[in-house]
């Protein structure tokens, strides 16, 4: 019955806008037989599945579960885009490396859709993060070293720049995995998705 009412909004806002089940499937690259089977109701549709389709009917994922009240897809969804942001403190020293492990997993995990806007804007940070890290201790480096003239007061200034980049990466990861235990669907709005 759930997923009965899921299906009805499905197909009730794709004949709003005035899509064909086919069109809806070319549309958000979800195959003709699972839009079928989700608006006859006899399928429970993955997490992405649901977010994929909410965009493309230009709705909010939120809209589409308030009718689909079982909860196992949205809390395993968030899940797993908490897992793939907390994998990012095992490399979160290391500029551009720290991107590896999350962007992996966000490849090979079956409940983040491919074109996840939550999951490309978490690798977009890390990225973000790590060139303004690379070109603010360089330019702290640049810095001291024609102000003051002595190396090593330059690698200071350049390691302390580096250090509190770190502190607020971590500060970032830990802030975005509080919003996504609360199935918050704004984590790292400020972020333009680059992925």
């Amino acid at each position: 019955m759930q997923n009965e009412s899921l299906g009805s909004k499905v197909r009730d806002s794709r004949k709003k806008l005035g899509l064909s089940q086919e069109a809806l499937a070319e549309k958000s690259n979800v195959s003709l037989s699972t839009i079928q089977r989700i608006e006859k109701g006899t399928v429970k549709p993955r997490g992405f599945t649901i977010n994929i389709l909410a965009e493309t009917l230009e709705l909010d994922a939120s809209e589409l579960l308030s009718k689909f009240e079982e909860k196992d897809t949205p809390i395993s969804y968030f899940s797993a885009l908490k897992r793939m942001n907390l994998f990012t403190l095992l490399l979160v020293f290391i500029p551009f490396i720290n991107l590896c492990i999350p962007f992996i997993f966000w490849k090979t995990n079956k409940e983040i859709h491919p074109k996840d806007n939550i999951a490309g804007k978490m690798l977009s940070f890390q990225l973000l993060w790590s060139l303004f890290t690379v070109i603010g201790m360089l330019i702290s480096l640049l810095v001291t070293n024609l102000i003051v003239g002595k190396a090593g007061l330059g690698l200071y200034t350049s390691n302390t720049v580096y250090l509190l980049a770190v502190v607020f990466n971590i500060f970032m990861i830990a802030k975005t995995s509080s919003q996504l235990s609360k199935e918050n669907k704004n984590s790292l709005s400020f972020v333009p998705n680059l992925f």
